[in-house]
């Protein structure tokens, strides 16, 4: 692949994501629920695998009938979590929001300790503090925040994403007019 496919396809990727990002961004409840779906569509596939997998396989694996078991009760959730979409999108957004809190408090920790080896340690504080208030917002706001969580962190993410290549792109082909 010559350097212009490459910033060409580098490029297609940029607009592509950027067009995603905007689009998850005017839509977060649709994105969540989508995602909400497709995480009980994967328990549900990967359930109903194992456990033929597991079937298929006895002759080869000492306790098949637990992999069988295992496979039927992910499954069920995937079931579960598909018939009921708010009680799915209710745990997501809490790990979401559990994330948050978890990693503001690891990041607040590591810049503390790493003070005298780091320079500008502080900046990491006010990221740090910037977490736990998303974290604290997210987990407050449930069941509420469950509805565009989601969509609006994914939206944000291809936005950014999409963005960055973007701008790689066009950085590098002026750089080394291609």
């Amino acid at each position: 692949m010559t350097e212009k496919k490459f910033l060409s396809c580098v490029l297609t990727e940029g607009i592509l994501l950027t067009t995603l990002g905007i689009a998850m961004l005017l839509l977060p409840k649709l994105t969540t629920i989508t995602f909400g779906m497709m995480v009980s569509l994967a328990f549900i596939i990967y359930g109903g695998y194992k456990a033929i997998n597991a079937f298929m396989s006895r002759n080869y694996i000492r306790h098949f009938l637990l992999n069988i078991i295992l496979g039927i009760i992910l499954a069920g959730i995937g079931f579960f979590l598909f018939t009921a979409p708010m009680f799915n999108l209710v745990i997501i957004t809490s790990a979401i929001g559990i994330y948050f809190l978890l990693e503001s408090i690891s990041s607040c920790a590591f810049a503390i300790q790493n003070r005298k080896t780091l320079y500008f340690w502080w900046a990491d504080i006010p990221i740090a503090i910037m977490q736990f208030l998303a974290g604290l917002i997210i987990i407050i706001g449930l069941p509420a925040t469950a509805l565009w969580v989601v969509g609006l962190l994914a939206g944000i993410n291809f936005l950014i994403t999409g963005m960055v290549m973007i701008s790689m792109h066009i950085a590098t082909k002026y750089s080394y007019n291609i």
